[in-house]
């Protein structure tokens, strides 16, 4: 029945999707994809060749630093694209590229449009990795136009989804992301708990690194994150321990971003040691590899510290000319107009996700009334099968845990037991007492184990079970209480089968917890009857009853009522019986009177 709902659905969703392509060109494999000649896909007459062409022409002028070259073939592929009737996913390299370029043109705006973009791509795939880049990347992008809080909002977003990653160096780049992050909010609020954040992350990143096989890029990510957090605190040896090992693993002809990075790292190590000289040449360095990168908001950054080392060591003409290089960068970058035209883009983005969804339904609303039709006759069918599987194992669950419990009895009771034997041996040097108690110590052992294999036992065997456990309960507390226990004379007590170790824990309860600092002798009677369809046990002791301060007490007798409970409904499952128990204070005198119906079970219709 379930298949064939489900086929049902598939079939019907079908008719109503528009068709859509992956668009792959036919010239194109994994193995040749970025090696192809662009001139030779442009010259073919499929459009996802055409596609291709642009995608390898932008990829190599971004590769170049041509930003504005690359958008411009970038954009005549997303033209192309359109009109294919592509598929989401073939616009995702597109949006990543342009996206890159954005953000280094500190395009705030596009930006974080292409972000969204992507995030919601990766959303529909169930793209966990991607999604979480995503999200650190939209932080990223708010923390560079100095808004903190929208940018720690995303990071939060990410981090759990982080988490769950197996340990992997892709995991050790998002956490590092995570660190910068909450470093940029640190910076905002100047909170010694955001940088710890930092710090947490950072460490967490670096536990990763050193168990994963090596890898260039989140070692240098990671490096960079710790390199922040050393600075911070001033260990500046620490700091250039690890920037001096990612300029090691720096490719000088292309690790453009890094090196300036780390280069800046440096000099800002030899500014705070007063070292001007050196933190002059690194940021000089540090400048360099940011104008090949043509990016506005570090090149702001680089000349903040270059005026910064110049005012200190008193170059008042190169302090100046940083200061307005800075400056003009800054103003051009974060204007208020670009801050609002952002939060105007994320409230349409947002809007346009929810007309598009009115859109749909108002459109398919006849579909989707027969897809609820469809969807309710399945969820009832489904909604069986699974009540049917949890019913099931809830048993099995329950069957298992009262195996062990019914082998569970208090180690207490053993260990004084034991300790009560050895008096009698030491002491007393009483050989025949010792000997019969030891042998009913013994089979009380063989009994409880052997219960974890039994379902039922006969009720001649469970009162001879209680005899010999209540002897050695009388042994470890003399004359702490006295027992009785009592049949009616027309109950067949060879005949008869009762769960095994069922009425145990309420004795136990009796006299570990009802006779404890009582002042009189503890009187405990145990009495089995039967109707017509029921075995009938009553337990009464006139110990000091439910209402205790002592909490242990309350705890152990709750326990155990659930077991027995928990038990009683694995019965009547079995058996479709009525069994019950019910446990009170005794109305007529002191202590507990327990009371339970068990179903009148025969071994004869045991064994045939």
């Amino acid at each position: 029945m379930i298949r064939v709902f489900f086929l049902f659905l598939f079939l019907l969703t079908t008719l109503f999707v528009r068709a859509q392509t992956d668009c792959t060109c036919s010239l194109t494999t994994e193995n040749n994809k970025n090696t192809l000649d662009p001139a030779n896909l442009l010259a073919s007459d499929e459009a996802a060749c055409k596609i291709e062409g642009y995608r390898l022409l932008a990829r190599t002028l971004l590769f170049k630093r041509e930003l504005d070259s690359s958008e411009i073939y970038i954009n005549k592929a997303l033209k192309i694209l359109a009109s294919a009737n592509c598929s989401q996913e073939s616009y995702l390299i597109f949006y990543q590229m342009l996206d890159n370029i954005y953000a280094n043109k500190a395009d705030f705006k596009s930006a974080i449009e292409m972000e969204l973009k992507i995030i919601s791509i990766f959303e529909n795939k169930k793209d966990t990795i991607n999604l979480t880049r995503g999200l650190l990347n939209v932080s990223n992008i708010f923390n560079e136009m100095q808004q903190p809080d929208k940018g720690i909002d995303y990071c939060r977003k990410a981090i759990p989804m982080v988490q769950r990653m197996v340990p992997s160096p892709e995991k050790a780049v998002l956490l590092a992301r995570a660190a910068q992050r909450y470093f940029y909010y640190y910076l905002q609020y100047n909170d010694t708990k955001y940088l710890d954040s930092t710090a947490y992350y950072a460490n967490a990143a670096q536990k990763i690194i050193q168990v994963v096989p090596f890898d260039k890029e989140a070692t240098i990510t990671v490096n960079n994150r710790l390199i922040t957090v050393a600075i911070i605190k001033k260990q500046y040896s620490q700091a250039l321990v690890y920037i001096d090992q990612n300029l090691s693993l720096c490719n000088r002809q292309k690790d453009f971003p890094e090196l300036s990075i780390n280069f800046r790292d440096k000099a800002e190590v030899y500014f705070n040691t007063k070292l001007f000289v050196l933190a002059k040449q690194f940021a000089d360095s540090s400048l360099a590899y940011t104008k090949l990168l043509k990016s506005p908001p570090t090149m702001a950054e680089t000349y903040q510290l270059i005026y910064k080392i110049a005012e200190a060591s008193g170059n008042s003409r190169e302090a100046l000319e940083a200061y307005k290089a800075e400056r003009i960068i800054t103003d051009s970058v974060g204007t208020a107009q670009k801050m609002a035209a952002v939060t105007e883009l994320e409230k349409k983005y947002n809007q346009a996700k929810n007309e598009k969804t009115i859109k749909e339904l108002a459109q398919q609303k006849q579909i989707y009334l027969l897809l609820a039709i469809a969807g309710l006759f399945g969820l009832i069918a489904i909604g069986f099968f699974l009540r049917q599987q949890s019913l099931k194992h809830k048993k099995s669950i329950l069957e298992t845990e009262q195996r062990l419990n019914r082998a569970r009895m208090n180690p207490h009771f053993f260990f004084n037991a034991l300790a009560s034997l050895q008096s009698l041996a030491m002491k007393d040097n009483n050989g025949e007492a010792m000997a019969s108690n030891l042998s009913k110590f013994s089979h009380i052992m063989r009994e409880t184990l052997e219960s974890t294999y039994k379902e039922y036992v006969i009720l001649e065997q469970e009162i001879d079970f209680l005899n010999e456990y209540l002897d050695l309960q009388k042994m470890r507390f003399p004359a702490k209480f006295d027992y009785h226990i009592t049949t009616d004379k027309n109950l067949e007590i060879d005949e008869i089968m009762l769960p095994a170790m069922i009425i145990q824990p309420f004795t136990e309860n009796s006299i570990e917890h009802g006779f404890s600092n009582i002042d009189y002798t503890g009187q405990l009677s145990i009495h089995f009857s039967k109707t017509e369809k029921d075995l009938q046990v009553q337990i009464i002791d006139n110990g000091k009853g439910l209402i205790t301060d002592v909490k242990d007490s309350n705890e152990h007798i709750s326990r155990a009522s659930q077991i027995i409970r928990d038990r009683i409904y694995l019965l009547n499952i079995k058996l479709k019986s009525k069994a019950s128990f019910s446990i009170d204070n005794n109305k007529t005198g002191k202590g507990v009177i327990v009371k339970i119906n068990l179903p009148l079970i025969y071994l004869q219709a045991q064994t045939t």
